[in-house]
């Protein structure tokens, strides 16, 4: 008898700890019980967005507090904050005024406690303030836009013109978080054009609009078929198969799409091309080996980290850099500065779009013969790597 009781008092007493568990949740996620609302709410203003802090309510059936506000036009923002933080943050402000936030504590149960109002200004938004930084310039086959982005914010820049219609059409949008930055548009004739520009957040914010004229300045992409590769007496032999002419084949992966450098090349080094016509030069672009299937070859090893850029209408036989003029001081820069091998989608995006130099200069006269000088690679080995080049310019007759 003794042993039944004692194997049925444990079995009681779990039944009855189940039991009182079943009511607490029923209690917890079932009742009618409205949670208490929070106390002491505190704001701190930025720009675009605030910041509420608050004390919770001594509830153990609260899950989280939500903030409500009407950003205007019919759109209601909300934001939650769990019940293990204090405060929350409220983004998408358009504008710099007053705005009523209403905090509510929701319980497990998802009812709703009366609302705290709260009056808040947000500092003025990202979008103006990126507006109000921009400066337009014309370009070389385009346009220049210099901003300032001071809170980093995720932003998109329109750029529209006018079509044959009369119509405004987008011309190019530009995504960026950029903390400053200078945007360039290309391929646009040389001729007199009317444009605008705005900028957007992702909540659907927008700039005023800024409207301009402006005359693209004429450049054209140089062909490179016209080329010819120069093997000057101190230029460096090619490694195995990959020639120096597969600089100049617009073939990104694969066999035939990379020139290296041999093995034992003492830096800095140099390769040189004859464009077959004399060019005032606007801006030079390369890729990377690796932009294709070898990701783990960009920014390390044999890519070019710095280098110059030369031109020459009588270059010395011998070699020497006597008879050229310096066009550009170039560095290869890694967006992220993450340690070789690392690599970030910033990092690879860039090698993908290919690494452009702006070399126009009005004191150096068109050049025939074009050289790419290497100081440096990124491993700092005795040999360098690239895949294509391309340049542009305007050639004179």
């Amino acid at each position: 008898m003794k042993t039944i009781k004692s194997i049925i008092t444990p079995i009681l007493a779990i039944l009855l700890t189940s039991s009182c568990k079943e009511e607490v949740t029923k209690i917890m996620y079932d009742s009618d019980v409205i949670p208490q609302a929070v106390r002491d709410p505190k704001v701190e203003n930025r720009p675009g967005k605030v910041e509420i802090s608050y004390t919770l309510p001594r509830e153990t059936s609260l899950l989280y507090v939500e903030a409500e506000v009407d950003m205007g036009q019919g759109r209601i923002v909300t934001s939650k904050s769990s019940n293990y933080n204090h405060s929350l943050e409220i983004a998408g402000f358009g504008a710099s005024r007053e705005y009523e936030v209403k905090l509510y504590s929701v319980g497990r149960n998802l009812k709703r406690s009366e609302p705290i109002a709260v009056k808040v200004n947000p500092l003025e938004p990202p979008v103006s303030t990126i507006f109000r930084s921009l400066k337009v310039d014309e370009a070389f086959g385009g346009m220049a836009i210099e901003f300032e982005n001071d809170e980093e914010a995720d932003v998109s820049m329109v750029v529209e013109s006018i079509n044959e219609n009369g119509e405004w059409y987008t011309v190019e949008t530009f995504y960026t978080n950029k903390k400053a930055d200078v945007l360039k548009v290309r391929g646009l004739e040389s001729r007199l054009q009317s444009f605008r520009i705005f900028v957007n957040d992702r909540w659907g914010n927008r700039s005023d609009i800024l409207n301009t004229e402006l005359t693209p300045i004429y450049e054209v992409e140089l062909d490179r078929s016209l080329f010819t590769a120069m093997k000057m007496p101190n230029d460096p032999n090619h490694w195995n198969n990959a020639v120096l002419t597969f600089l100049l084949n617009n073939n990104l992966s694969g066999a035939g799409s990379y020139f290296r450098a041999d093995n034992g090349t003492p830096m800095p080094t140099q390769v040189t091309f004859d464009m077959k016509q004399k060019v005032r030069l606007s801006r030079f672009k390369f890729w990377q080996r690796g932009t294709v299937a070898e990701l783990n070859l960009l920014y390390t090893a044999g890519s070019p980290r710095f280098f110059e850029l030369w031109g020459s209408n009588d270059p010395n036989p011998d070699g020497s850099f006597d008879s050229w003029t310096k066009i550009a001081d170039c560095e290869l820069i890694k967006p992220s500065g993450l340690p070789i091998p690392n690599n970030s989608p910033d990092d690879i995006a860039a090698a993908v779009e290919g690494h452009e130099y702006d070399i126009y200069s009005a004191d150096i006269e068109p050049m025939r013969y074009f050289r790419i000088k290497v100081l440096e690679t990124y491993g700092v080995t005795d040999y360098f790597w690239m895949s294509l080049f391309r340049l542009y310019g305007q050639p004179v007759n």
